[in-house]
C-alpha cells in the first residue's frame, strides 16, 4: 500500500504531537511535584530562620534595655547620694550654727544621723575629719575614732578613692566594704559620694551597695518583661532563670516560679532543658535549644518549642523566649492548601494550553497537509501540464538539447523537418552542421558568453539545410541547472522565421519611403543624417498649405504634394542632391557640399521658376509661394534647419540661413531642464517664500511685508528670473503661484500684520487660480490685511475685466498695488480704473535719484499725482542711509530695501 507524501507528512506530524504531549504532561506533573516539595521545605526553614531571628532581635532588645536601666540608675544615683549629703550640709548651716567643732555636731545630730537609712537599711552616712579620724559611722560604730586613711592602707580601692577626694574636696566612685546584716567579712561593690564640709573641715559620706541597686533593678526589668509581648497576635513573651537554674520569672505559668526540674515534669517530656540553658549560658553567653512544653493556650498540648535565651552576667540571670513549631504546622497547612490550589490552578492552565496547543498543531497539520496535498496535486497538474506544452512545443517549434560542449543529444521531429537531417545523422553532432557560414563570428561568441554565464540567450541565427538550402530560426536557449546551481546541459527552442527574413527588406522599404510621393520619407532622412557627414540641408514648406485643404479637400491638397514632389525631383534630380518628404507640406533637400551660397542660389532659381508656375488640378489653378531654412553642419543639421524655417516664417522672409544668433539647441536643452527642475521643486515642496520688510516713513516702523518666490535647490537660493520666464510658457506657471498663495495666506493667517502677493497678467486671466485665492483668503480670514500687488511687466488689455475682478477683492478689505510703476506700461489711467492702494515705483527710478534731477522731478509727479488721488506711494531698491533721507524729504510714505531689510524666510522685526 502507497502513501502519499501529505498522508505521511501528516501521520509523523500526528504522531509527534501525541509524543510531545505526553512527555510534556510527565515533565509538568514532575515539575510541579518537585516545586511543591521544594516550596514546603524552603517555607519551613525560612519560618524558623525568621522566627529564630525573631526571638533573638526581641532578647537583645530587652538585654539592651536592662543596659539602659542600668546606667540610668546608675547615672541617678550619684544625685540621690548627693542630695542626702546636701540635707545634712543644710542642717548644719540652719540648725547648727553656733556649734564650734564636728564632735559636738555629731554628739548632738546622732540620734537623726542613725535613723537616716535606706535600702532595707543597708544605706548609711558616715563622717571623717581632714585628719581621717572617723567622727561618725552609721553601720560599724567600732571605726569611731579610727583614722579612716590607716583603714584605707588595706583596701586600694578606698585608699584611691580617699586620696582623689582630698584632692577635689568632693568625689563619686566605689569601692568594697562589708555589707550591713551580712555577718562574715565578705566585701561588696558600694558606690559612694562624699564632699567636704568647709566650715567644720570634715567630710561627710553616703553611699549605697551595688547588690541592693542590681536587685531593684532586676524586680523592675522583670516587671516589664512580664508584660512585654512580640510578634504576630502578641503570642510572643520573655521568661527569666538564674544561672542555678531557677525560674525566676514565666508570665504564663507563675507557678513555676522558684521550682526546680522535678515539678516541670508536668509541663514537659524534654530532658533538664532548664540546667542545660545555665549551663550553656554560662559557658557561652546565649544560644539556642529545642524542647517540648506544655502549652497553656493549647489546652496543656505539648508542642515543640525552639528558644533563644542570654546571660545577663552582672546580675547572674537569663532571658529567653520561643516560639512553638506547632504555629509551623498550621502555617504549612495554609501554605500548602493554597500552594495545592494554585498548582491545580497552573497544572490545568498548563495542560488547557498544552491541549489548545495540540489542538492548534493539529489543525496545522491539517491545513498543512492539505496545502502539501494540493502542491502534490498541482504537481500532478502542472507535470501533465508540463507533458502537454512539451507536446505543443514539440508540434509549434524547433527543440534540441545539447551537453556543456555543444554536442546535441536530443532532436524532435520539427528538427528534422526543417533541417533535413533524421536523428541518426545529427545526435552526437554539434551545431557547426547546420551553422551557416555567412554568420558573424561574433554572434556565436556572444551567445557563448551569454549561456556559459547561466544566462538566457534570444536572437535569430541563419542556419542551412543538409541540402544547403537557408532558412533562419528566431532561437532562445536556456541553460539547464542542477540543485547547486550548476550547468548540465541547454535546452534550445526555435521557430522558423525564414519567411518573416525575406518579407523584411520589402518592410524596410515601405518603412523609409513615402506612400504618397515615393520619396524618401523622415525615417530615412534622419537615418541618412546620422552618418554626421558635413553636408547642406534645405526644408521647403509651402505657405498657407492649409487654406488649400480647408477650401477644397484633401484629395485636391494629395494632388498639389504629389506635383511639387515631381517639380523638386525633376529640377534637384541631378548631381547629388537627394529629395525627402518629411512632414505633410515639408520637403528636404539634401546636399554632401559646403558651398552654403551656391545651394542657396539653386533653391531661390527653383522658387523663381519651376516653383513660380501654376499648378493645375482638376480645373482649378494655384500659384503657391515657399518659404525655406538652410542649415550646414554635420551635426544637429535636421534641428538647426528646422530653426532657421521658423526664423523665416516668424521673420516673413522667403529662405534663411542658420547662425548662432538665432535660438540655439542648448537653449531649448536648457528650457527642458528648468521645466524637469521645476517640476521636482514643486513635488518636493522646495518653493518657498522670503518676505521683505516695509518701512513707514510717518511710525518709523515695520508695518508690512513683499513675499517674494524663491526656489532651494542643493542648499542655495535660485531667483526667479532664472525660471520664471520660462515657467510662463509651461502649465507650471500656476502651480507655482498657487503654492505661493498657500503658504503665504497660511502664515499670515497667523500674524497680524499686512502683506502682499505678486499677481501677474497671466494670474488675474487665470479664473480658476483667482477663484481658489479667493476662496481660501476668505477661509483664512485675511482680506483686511492682504495686498494683491500686480506687476506692470506688460500692458493689461481687458482692464475692465480685471477692474472687475479686483473689485470683489476690495470690497472684503482687500487693497491693490501697482508694482514696477514709472517703468514698462505706466498708465495713470488704469491706476484709477483699479482703483490702486499704492504705487511702488520702480528701482531702475529710485537708484538713479542722487544724481539725476530729472529723475527726482519724475518721483516727485508721482507722489504729487498720488497724494491728490489718496494713494500710498512705496519706493523699491532702498539700499542707503543718504537714500531713504531723500526718499523721506520727497513725502514717500514707505520704503522698501536692503537698507531696511533683505528678504527672509523669517520676519525682520523693526
Amino acid at each position: 500500500m502507497k502513501f502519499s507524501l501529505s498522508k505521511i507528512n501528516f501521520l509523523n506530524l500526528i504522531c509527534t504531537i501525541l509524543v510531545f504531549s505526553i512527555v510534556t504532561a510527565f515533565f509538568i506533573f514532575k515539575f510541579v511535584d518537585d516545586f511543591y516539595n521544594s516550596r514546603m521545605d524552603d517555607f519551613e526553614k525560612r519560618y524558623i530562620e525568621k522566627n529564630k531571628i525573631l526571638i533573638k532581635n526581641e532578647v537583645e532588645r530587652s538585654i539592651q534595655r536592662a543596659e539602659i536601666l542600668k546606667d540610668l540608675e546608675y547615672e541617678n544615683n550619684k544625685n540621690k547620694l548627693e542630695e542626702k549629703i546636701d540635707f545634712v550640709q543644710k542642717v548644719l548651716d540652719n540648725k547648727y550654727t553656733n556649734i564650734k567643732s564636728a564632735e559636738e555636731f555629731v554628739k548632738s545630730y546622732k540620734k537623726e544621723l542613725d535613723l537616716y537609712k535606706w535600702d532595707n537599711n543597708t544605706g548609711y552616712i558616715y563622717i571623717f575629719n581632714y585628719k581621717g579620724k572617723v567622727l561618725y559611722h552609721g553601720y560599724n560604730e567600732t571605726l569611731l575614732s579610727k583614722n579612716i586613711f590607716d583603714i584605707a592602707k588595706n583596701n586600694p580601692e578606698l585608699d584611691s578613692f580617699l586620696s582623689e577626694t582630698l584632692k577635689k574636696d568632693e568625689n563619686y566612685g566605689s569601692y568594697k566594704w562589708q555589707m550591713p546584716n551580712i555577718n562574715n567579712n565578705q566585701l561588696f561593690k558600694k558606690y559612694v559620694y562624699i564632699k567636704k564640709y568647709q566650715r567644720l573641715k570634715i567630710f561627710i559620706a553616703a553611699g549605697v551597695y551595688k547588690k541592693e541597686m542590681d536587685k531593684k533593678l532586676i524586680d523592675l526589668y522583670i516587671n516589664e518583661l512580664k508584660k512585654d509581648r512580640f510578634g504576630e497576635s502578641d503570642y510572643g513573651y520573655f521568661w527569666v532563670q538564674n544561672t542555678e537554674a531557677k525560674v525566676i520569672m514565666h508570665p504564663q505559668s507563675p507557678e513555676l516560679i522558684g521550682k526546680d526540674f522535678d515539678f516541670f515534669k508536668d509541663y514537659t517530656e524534654s530532658y533538664n532543658f532548664v540546667s542545660e540553658i545555665s549551663k550553656k549560658a554560662l559557658e557561652n553567653g546565649s544560644g539556642y535549644i529545642t524542647y517540648k512544653w506544655k502549652r497553656v493556650d493549647k489546652n496543656g498540648e505539648l508542642d515543640e518549642k525552639t528558644s533563644y535565651y542570654r546571660l545577663i552576667k552582672d546580675w547572674n540571670i537569663i532571658v529567653g523566649s520561643g516560639f512553638y513549631l506547632g504555629e509551623l504546622k498550621a502555617l504549612l497547612s495554609n501554605e500548602k492548601k493554597q500552594l495545592k490550589r494554585l498548582i491545580n490552578i497552573y497544572v490545568v492552565n498548563t495542560l488547557t494550553i498544552l491541549a489548545i496547543l495540540t489542538i492548534i498543531s493539529i489543525i496545522i497539520g491539517i491545513y498543512v497537509h492539505h496545502n502539501i496535498k494540493n502542491i502534490e496535486d498541482e504537481r500532478i497538474e502542472n507535470y501533465n501540464m508540463l507533458k502537454q506544452y512539451k507536446l505543443i512545443l514539440d508540434e509549434t517549434s524547433v527543440v534540441s538539447k545539447s551537453n556543456t560542449e555543444g554536442i546535441i543529444t536530443y532532436v524532435n521531429d520539427n528538427f528534422e523537418k526543417v533541417s533535413g537531417y533524421d536523428k541518426s545523422n545529427i545526435l552526437g553532432k554539434s551545431y557547426s552542421v547546420i551553422k551557416h557560414p555567412e554568420n558573424p563570428k561574433r554572434l556565436f561568441k556572444e551567445l557563448w558568453e551569454t549561456i556559459s554565464r547561466g544566462k538566457i540567450w534570444k536572437g535569430i541565427i541563419k542556419n542551412q539545410t543538409k541540402n544547403a538550402e537557408t532558412y533562419y530560426n528566431k532561437t532562445t536557449i536556456v541553460p539547464i541547472k542542477d540543485s547547486n546551481e550548476q550547468i548540465i546541459e541547454y535546452i534550445s527552442s526555435s521557430i522558423d522565421v525564414t519567411e518573416l527574413i525575406e518579407n523584411k527588406t520589402k518592410l524596410n522599404d515601405l518603412f523609409r519611403n513615402d506612400p504618397l510621393t515615393g520619396l524618401r520619407n523622415r525615417v530615412s532622412l534622419i537615418s541618412h543624417l546620422a552618418r554626421n557627414e558635413n553636408a547642406l540641408l534645405a526644408l521647403i514648406n509651402i505657405d498657407r498649405f492649409k487654406e488649400v485643404n480647408d477650401s477644397f479637400n484633401q484629395n485636391v491638397g494629395d494632388m498639389v504634394i504629389k506635383e511639387l514632389a515631381n517639380r523638386l525631383f525633376d529640377f534637384f534630380s541631378y548631381n547629388k542632391y537627394k529629395i525627402y518628404r518629411v512632414q505633410a507640406d515639408i520637403f528636404a533637400i539634401h546636399l554632401i557640399d559646403n558651398d552654403n551660397k551656391k545651394f542657396i542660389q539653386k533653391i531661390e532659381k527653383f522658387m523663381d521658376t519651376v516653383g513660380k508656375k501654376p499648378y493645375k488640378i482638376e480645373d482649378k489653378n494655384f500659384i503657391l509661394t515657399y518659404t525655406c531654412g538652410v542649415a550646414a553642419s554635420d551635426n544637429n543639421l535636421f534641428t538647426y534647419a528646422e530653426v532657421a524655417l521658423s526664423e523665416a516664417k516668424k521673420k516673413k522672409v522667403r529662405i534663411k540661413e542658420y547662425d548662432n544668433s538665432m535660438k540655439s539647441i542648448e537653449g531649448f536643452r536648457n528650457n527642458l531642464l528648468w521645466v524637469e527642475r521645476l517640476h521636482l521643486a514643486l513635488a518636493e515642496n522646495r518653493i518657498i517664500a522670503h518676505y521683505q520688510p516695509i518701512y513707514n516713513y510717518k511710525t518709523g516702523k515695520i508695518e508690512k511685508y513683499e513675499a517674494l518666490m524663491r526656489l532651494i535647490e542643493n542648499g542655495k537660493i535660485i531667483y526667479p528670473n532664472e525660471y520664471l520666464s520660462i515657467a510662463k510658457k509651461t502649465r507650471l506657471y500656476p502651480e507655482l503661484t498657487y503654492k505661493m498663495v498657500e503658504k503665504v495666506i497660511s502664515k499670515f493667517s497667523l500674524i497680524d500684520k499686512e502683506f502682499s502677493i505678486n499677481l501677474s497678467v497671466e494670474d488675474l486671466m487665470n479664473e480658476e487660480l483667482m477663484s481658489y485665492l479667493y476662496d481660501f483668503a476668505e477661509q483664512k480670514e485675511v482680506f483686511s490685511k492682504m495686498v494683491l500687488e500686480i506687476v506692470e511687466s506688460e500692458e493689461i488689455e481687458d482692464s475692465t475685466s480685471i477692474a472687475n475682478l479686483l473689485k470683489r477683492f476690495k470690497d472684503r478689505g482687500c487693497k491693490i498695488a501697482i508694482d514696477d510703476f514709472g517703468s514698462g506700461y505706466s498708465n495713470y489711467d488704469y491706476l484709477i480704473k483699479l482703483q490702486a492702494d499704492y504705487i511702488k515705483i520702480d528701482g531702475s527710478i529710485i537708484k538713479h535719484i542722487l544724481e539725476d534731477d530729472k529723475t527726482q522731478t519724475l518721483v516727485k509727479s508721482i507722489v504729487s499725482f498720488a497724494k491728490k488721488s489718496n494713494i500710498k506711494v512705496i519706493a523699491e531698491f532702498v539700499s542707503s542711509k543718504e537714500l531713504d533721507e531723500l526718499l523721506k524729504d520727497l513725502d514717500i510714505d514707505y520704503a522698501q530695501g536692503f537698507y531696511h531689510g533683505k528678504p527672509m524666510e523669517e520676519l525682520v522685526e523693526a
